[in-house]
C-alpha cells in the first residue's frame, strides 16, 4: 500500500515538474526577439542608420538589421521592393514610438511579397546584407535609397505598447487618501 501511494506520488510530482517546465518555455517564447538569435551575432554593430545614409558604399555586403514602417510595396521584375521609413529598434525586437526618422531605406527581397500584406503602413523588421544605394524620387525631392538584400523579414502586430494608468502607489490595500483613483469601484 505505501509503496503504491509513494508510487502515484512520484508520477503525479513529475507532471506537476513537466508543466511547470512547459509553463516557463511558453513564458520564454513570449519574450523572444522576432529575429533570431544566429542571425543577431552575425549584424556589424559599427552599422548604424545615420552612418548607412551617409555613406552605403563603405558598408557594402555587411549585414545590417533595420526596422520601420512600410511607404510603397513595388512588384518588379526581379523582386519585391519595400520602401520604408526608418524607425529605431527597441532591445525586445519592436519599433520605438515617436515622429523621428533617419530617413528612408529599401528592402529588397528576391521572391515576390503580396502587396496587401505588405501594405503602406505595417510596421517590420529586416535583416540583411547591404548592396548599395538606388537613386529615386520622395515625392519632387531625389533621393539616395539605402539598399539592403534582405535574409529574414518579420512584420509586426499592429499593437500599441500602452503605458500603465494603474494606481502610482505599490500596495493595493494602501490608500494615501480617503478616496482611490477606481472610487467607487474597486479594481481587483
Amino acid at each position: 500500500m505505501r509503496i503504491e501511494y509513494e508510487r502515484r506520488w512520484f508520477v503525479s510530482f513529475n507532471y506537476k515538474l513537466y508543466f511547470s517546465e512547459f509553463l516557463i518555455a511558453v513564458f520564454l517564447a513570449g519574450c523572444a526577439h522576432p529575429v533570431s538569435q544566429k542571425i543577431r551575432e552575425g549584424l556589424d554593430p559599427g552599422i548604424s542608420f545615420e552612418s548607412l545614409v551617409e555613406d552605403p558604399s563603405s558598408f557594402i555586403g555587411k549585414q545590417a538589421l533595420f526596422g520601420g514602417v512600410i511607404v510603397v510595396t513595388r512588384n518588379i521584375k526581379d523582386g519585391t521592393e519595400l520602401e520604408i521609413v526608418h524607425k529605431n529598434i527597441d532591445s525586445y525586437g519592436n519599433l520605438e514610438g515617436g515622429d523621428y526618422s533617419g530617413g528612408r531605406f529599401l528592402f529588397f527581397n528576391k521572391g515576390y511579397l503580396e502587396p496587401e500584406i505588405y501594405s503602406a503602413g505595417r510596421k517590420l523588421i529586416g535583416v540583411g546584407k547591404v548592396t548599395g544605394k538606388k537613386l529615386g524620387k520622395v515625392g519632387d525631392y531625389p533621393y539616395n535609397f539605402p539598399v539592403i538584400e534582405v535574409e529574414e523579414l518579420h512584420l509586426l502586430d499592429d499593437t500599441t505598447i500602452n503605458p500603465s494608468y494603474s494606481a502610482p502607489y505599490w500596495s493595493p490595500w494602501y490608500r494615501p487618501y480617503f478616496y482611490g483613483p477606481y472610487w467607487p469601484y474597486r479594481y481587483w
